[in-house]
């Protein structure tokens, strides 16, 4: 009986890794912009000034003036919402380095109209155009966060293995895998955000899902108890 219950609670502890693994890995960290109407009038400004053309400059002086301005980009989607997590990044890397781009699927830009689709290259080109000027750094990174990834996994599964084999130190690959997924996530997103914010517009932002804090309490609690379920059953 009491092998039964100490096996019994091992399988429930690697069920709770299992959860918290998937739970840090698929939940997203969420890029908003909650305005992309503004958003596209400072790209195009930002463009515009950078283009250095004064009949450039004219035009849209003139679009302002007839209030055409607003119609146009009230054509675009009020809010855009983009979802980071370790699975839709890793896919989004595969596809950039398959095709040395990205494209307007990838990141979910609007497509449904002709002022969507010029806004979407627009953005797409700085964004690629600055991918390219980095390409050496971008690839770096990229093959480092596939490592990373694969780490991660392996680490989580380790702790599970521990877990089973009735291991105090499980808590220790758990803790690592656990806050180490959540804090490269966080350094991760914060650091594309920042470059966003550079090349695009300062109004965009980052959501923690909650899905991911609660897969980090919930390893965190894991690691703190199952010592202490060790030694008690190693007790008794």
């Amino acid at each position: 009986m009491r092998r039964f219950a100490n096996g019994l609670l091992r399988l429930i502890f690697s069920a709770l890794i299992c959860l918290s693994a998937y739970l840090l890995l698929v939940s997203p960290i969420t890029l908003d912009i909650q305005s992309v109407p503004n958003m596209a009038r400072a790209v195009v400004k930002n463009n515009v000034s950078q283009a250095n053309d004064p009949t450039l400059k004219e035009t849209l002086k003139l679009a302002k003036d007839f209030g055409v301005e607003n119609k146009i980009l009230d054509q675009l989607p009020q809010k855009y919402h983009y979802e980071m997590s370790y699975l839709n990044l890793y896919n989004l890397s595969v596809s950039y380095s398959e095709n040395d781009e990205l494209t307007a699927k990838n990141i979910n830009l609007p497509q449904k109209n002709r002022v969507q689709q010029a806004f979407s290259y627009i953005v797409l080109n700085r964004i690629n155009q600055d991918l390219k000027d980095n390409s050496k750094k971008v690839k770096q990174a990229i093959s480092i966060f596939h490592y990373f990834c694969l780490a991660a996994i392996f680490v989580f599964i380790l702790a599970v293995l521990l877990v089973l084999f009735g291991k105090y130190w499980a808590s220790i690959a758990l803790l690592i895998a656990a806050v180490g997924s959540f804090a490269a996530l966080e350094l991760l997103t914060n650091q594309l955000l920042q470059g966003l914010q550079a090349e695009l517009y300062k109004g965009i932002s980052l959501t923690t899902s909650s899905n991911i804090l609660l897969g980090l309490a919930i390893s965190v609690v894991i690691a703190i108890i199952w010592p202490l379920c060790v030694k008690m059953s190693k007790k008794s």
